[in-house]
């Protein structure tokens, strides 16, 4: 069960990417929103990477060298070589939980993010990179009890409910769904892509005319959003007229 690809992004806007550079994100769902989202956070690895012993520093120059001849098992040996001579930075654990994420080794991954909470339990993307390994690995009720976490420890952040009624629509618990729906679009950032991903699943639920109206709340809040756009010219032109 892919869940990020249907549902929400695949967190690993920094999964190859520890020495701090920006990323460039060709996934149309990213809204501006998530960009900023994104963007701050690696500001502020970057930001911790300056304080890592030199030595560390230079291990994860070549790190960034690897990334970008497209080596990662040399990324992963790099990285796990760091871990060994600083081991106790959570950012760290954390690129080597993706690493072993996007290499489907789930459960390895889950006990480094593990690690990476205990060290950091103030990460956020710590948690969504967590419930992303349990959920690509099927582990859909774990995921929710992560997300769950996430979402006590930073109510007002919108993209952790989204993650949340993603969850729910996995398990085909449409009231909870919609629930955690209204949660994110109570709570901050205000994102184009959360109201998107609501229209689809009223789609879904064949309540066309709500659909359309998040898709236009969507475009409000984001005019240029393309899925949205996208969306909203794929619905007959007599249901979307009513609106």
């Amino acid at each position: 069960m892919k869940i990020g690809k249907k549902y929400i992004l695949l967190f690993f806007f920094l999964a190859m990417q520890l020495h701090g550079q920006e990323k460039k994100y060709a996934v149309s769902d990213l809204d501006n929103a998530y960009l900023q989202e994104m963007k701050a956070e690696n500001a502020e690895l970057s930001a911790r990477i300056k304080t890592f012993p030199q030595e560390i520093q230079d291990i994860n120059k070549k790190v960034s060298q690897a990334i970008r001849e497209n080596n990662a098992p040399k990324a992963l040996e790099l990285a796990v070589e760091m871990d060994k001579k600083y081991p106790k930075n959570a950012d760290i654990k954390n690129f080597i939980g993706k690493l072993k994420t996007k290499e489907a080794k789930y459960d390895e991954a889950v006990l480094l993010f593990d690690e990476a909470l205990a060290i950091n339990p103030g990460n956020k993307w710590f948690y969504i990179n967590k419930a992303t390994a349990l959920a690509e690995n099927n582990k859909i009720e774990e995921a929710l009890k992560t997300i769950e976490k996430l979402n006590s420890a930073f109510p007002n952040w919108s993209i952790g409910y989204n993650f949340k009624a993603s969850l729910f629509r996995e398990l085909n618990q449409q009231n909870e769904a919609l629930k955690a729906y209204e949660q994110a679009l109570n709570a901050a950032p205000p994102s184009a892509q959360i109201l998107t991903n609501r229209g689809d699943f009223y789609l879904e639920l064949s309540r066309e005319e709500q659909a359309i109206a998040d898709y236009k709340k969507a475009l409000e809040i984001q005019p240029d959003y393309a899925r949205a756009k996208e969306k909203l010219k794929s619905i007959p032109k007599t249901v979307s007229d009513k609106k």
